[in-house]
């Protein structure tokens, strides 16, 4: 029988407990000789087979410090110590002996660079003060409104509430200074109501139309058929929108309107009436504009200038000198032979009209290279007079408002107004309040999101004049240079009683009327207000 040999439990259980005495016997015999004397080398035996039971030797340390080095390292950690102590002694000495020689040196160095030294000790930068509001012409995006004090009104509305505040803006009816006797609700919930309401059209719920990004995802799954691709439903849209877009403008002309907004996917326009801004005929603003746009606009003969370009006197004298055959004087006459150059060339080679079109639109969306020196403020373009109804026809009638691509394709430019016009959806802004926690202080919020024009954010401010306030804007960034815009021109009280004699009827109530008709800019250096804090009947300003 080959494998190891069977054993019972008993003889097993047997083997294990005479291991266990033996490992125990060992344990016994291997402690004392520890105890009673240390191992040598000459007592271990050299013969470890006659030895019944194995003896245990204690292991040599190799971590074990030689007696022979220690005293050294003593020596040398001692005198390390010494040093240590002496040298901390003198640096706490030199810390608190010489205080008044420092002093000194910092007062002479502030005597040399007094200018360098009163920037850094300015904390915080002083905020222009005004005692009333300035209109901000760009468009907002978010308005957060907080303060250390509770709002007296608030989001939550009720049934009337809702429907005086609706009925308030259509009519253009202000309750609090109506003369007539009206059943209005004249609460401040109603007014904040009233103030949160635009009208805008196209409006389409599964489609983000403001700011106008065709880049943005579609995140929606039934907006996956671009409306571009099915030309009826793209050109019922062009239609609506031209029909709109003529009543706008009628009413602007009539002065029934005070200002709309026209957004694309590549510039803004903001139409205003005359007496709007302290501008005494209709005008429009544009922004950003490319070399390319300006060239469009000059072939189409729309005359405007450049408000806010910055260019040197040696180039105006050069630009002055060869005026002849161009109509705007802003533009360097080099930026142009290159362009006439490239449409003679392709003029020459007899290219489609199609195409053409293309190259066009391709050039106004080249970015860094059209706008002038890369900045959205230098290339605001003032349309005035009988050039703004050029512009509206260019604008009625061009194909490169559209744009050809992404979820956006075929949709007309959006048009935001606070009077009522044809096709217009009426729009209310999205409010939500809040408690913050800033500073270890409690406050109050409202946040207001959606396309903010003037209108609203007026009627916002006035309504909350009942306490201190804080109010954080968000800009759109293309429609920035509206607000640095001013005509330099104007008077200020003559366009104002002139605002209020023919704007009379635009839906705006007296005392706004004379807020959008001052030519007073937004006393900001870098641009439009981020920021405004109404503090005991003042409001201050910061970009």
């Amino acid at each position: 029988m080959s494998g190891p040999v069977w054993k019972k439990p008993d003889e097993v259980m047997k083997q294990m407990r005479e291991k266990k005495r033996a490992l125990q016997a060992r344990f016994k015999h291997a402690a004392t000789p520890t105890t009673c004397h240390s191992v040598t080398e000459n007592d271990i035996p050299l013969d470890t087979s006659q030895s019944s039971v194995p003896r245990a030797v204690k292991r040599a340390n190799p971590f074990k410090r030689s007696p022979a080095k220690r005293p050294k390292l003593l020596a040398v950690t001692a005198e390390d110590q010494q040093r240590f102590q002496s040298g901390s002694n003198n640096l706490f000495n030199k810390l608190n002996l010489p205080k008044t020689a420092v002093q000194d040196h910092n007062k002479e160095e502030t005597v040399q660079l007094p200018a360098a030294l009163s920037v850094f000790a300015a904390i915080t930068p002083v905020c222009p003060k005004l005692d009333t509001f300035v209109v901000d012409w760009s468009l907002k995006t978010k308005a957060r409104f907080t303060s250390k004090t509770p709002f007296t009104f608030s989001s939550t509305l009720k049934t009337s509430e809702e429907a005086s505040g609706i009925t308030g803006f259509v009519r253009c009816i202000n309750s609090l200074s109506s003369e007539e006797w009206t059943t209005l609700d004249t609460s401040n919930n109603a007014q904040f109501h009233q103030g949160c309401l635009l009208w805008q059209y196209p409006w389409l719920p599964w489609l983000s139309l403001f700011p106008r990004d065709t880049r943005a995802p579609v995140t929606t799954p039934n907006a996956s058929v671009h409306i571009g691709l099915d030309t009826g439903i793209s050109g019922c849209l062009v239609a609506d929108w031209c029909e709109s877009f003529r009543s706008l403008f009628g009413l602007l002309r009539a002065r029934q309107c005070p200002f709309f907004y026209v957004c694309t996917h590549q510039f803004n326009v903001l139409f205003r009436a005359a007496g709007i801004g302290g501008v005494a005929e209709t005008h429009a603003l544009m922004t950003p504009t490319t070399r390319g746009l300006r060239e469009i606009l000059r072939r189409e003969d729309i005359n405007f200038t450049m408000p806010l370009k910055k260019t040197n006197p040696q180039t105006e004298n050069q630009e002055q000198s060869d005026t002849e055959g161009t109509t705007d004087d802003n533009d360097p006459v080099d930026e142009d032979e290159g362009d006439d150059e490239d449409d003679e060339w392709i003029q020459d080679i007899g290219l489609h009209s199609d195409l053409r079109s293309k190259l066009e639109a391709e050039r106004l969306q080249d970015g860094g290279q059209g706008t002038s020196q890369g900045s959205y403020s230098d290339s605001l373009l003032l349309i005035e007079g009988v050039e703004t109804q050029g512009l509206f026809n260019w604008l009625l009638n061009t194909k490169l408002c559209l744009s050809s691509t992404g979820p956006l394709a075929g949709i007309p430019p959006t048009l935001f107004s606070p009077i009522a016009f044809h096709h217009a959806t009426l729009r209310p802004l999205k409010a939500r309040q809040a408690m913050l926690r800033q500073d270890g202080e409690s406050l109050y919020s409202v946040e207001v999101q959606g396309p903010i024009l003037p209108h609203s954010i007026v009627s916002l401010m006035k309504l909350l004049q009942a306490s201190d306030y804080t109010a954080i804007l968000t800009v759109l960034p293309s429609s920035k240079p509206f607000s640095a815009f001013c005509n330099p021109m104007a008077a200020t009280s003559a366009s104002s009683a002139f605002g209020k004699e023919s704007l009379s009827d635009c839906g705006l109530d007296r005392t706004s009327l004379d807020l959008f008709c001052s030519a007073q800019p937004v006393p900001t250096s870098s641009g439009p207000t981020n920021e405004i804090r109404f503090q005991n009947g003042s409001f201050y300003y910061e970009g």
